[in-house]
């Protein structure tokens, strides 16, 4: 059964070459970096999507969702405004790292297919219960 998708890039669909096998996270990443890979991979890798030389695309998925998460910490952990060197009461300089991260995070998913509507276009339909992983 075959989807044609208009105007927007194709999707990715399965290919030959494809990495059969979840490999290791980087070992210097963070462990949000590490988490987040393996919540992903495995689905990238069942759907037959990545090839060894489009491993760097989930690599910067997983370190924007490492950066969102730390700088979630940091504003939480500091509070929303903080007081810079010259005693201004300014807004949390990690808001700014919180946007990059997730503008990044968006560009990266939809190019791995991880979002709903790239999904939809790719014609990847999920059954809810075969997908414990809730992507």
């Amino acid at each position: 059964m075959s989807h044609h998708t208009r105007g927007r890039k194709a999707e990715p669909q399965p290919i030959a070459d494809a990495v059969r096998k979840v490999p290791p996270a980087p070992k210097h990443w963070p462990d949000a970096a590490k988490k987040e890979w393996r919540r992903v991979m495995p689905v990238l890798v069942e759907r037959r999507v990545l090839s060894v030389a489009d491993l760097h695309a989930a690599e910067r998925f997983c370190e924007a969702a490492a950066d969102i998460v730390s700088a979630r910490a940091a504003i939480a952990r500091d509070g929303e405004y903080i007081t810079n060197r010259l005693d201004e009461l300014k807004r949390h300089p990690a808001f700014a790292t919180l946007r990059e991260a997730t503008a990044e995070s968006r560009r990266w998913a939809a190019e791995l297919g991880l979002t709903p509507a790239a999904r939809s276009r790719a014609g990847v339909h999920e059954d809810d219960d075969d997908n414990p992983m809730d992507l």
